[in-house]
């Protein structure tokens, strides 16, 4: 008769890549969520200077006060 000692159902090799695993897609997820943070970060703060310039100065650059946001987001994705 034997015996099987401190058996795991999937093994040390399997149960450490399952664990590592879950970490790994674990610290992506966080690091995306970072990375859009710190995007968005950027929009706002590009958003928020362009505010400050007077109507005039922003028609030079060819921008309105009003579509500032749209056309801030519409260059960062590219």
């Amino acid at each position: 008769m034997t015996t099987m000692k401190h058996a795991q159902p999937l093994g040390d090799a399997a149960s450490t890549m399952a664990t590592g695993g879950f970490f790994d897609k674990a610290l992506g997820l966080l690091s995306s969520v970072k990375r859009r943070w710190n995007a968005e970060a950027e929009i706002r703060n590009a958003v928020a200077e362009l505010e400050q310039l007077d109507d005039r100065a922003l028609r030079d650059i060819g921008l309105n006060r009003y579509d500032l946001e749209d056309r801030v987001r519409h260059h960062h994705r590219h």
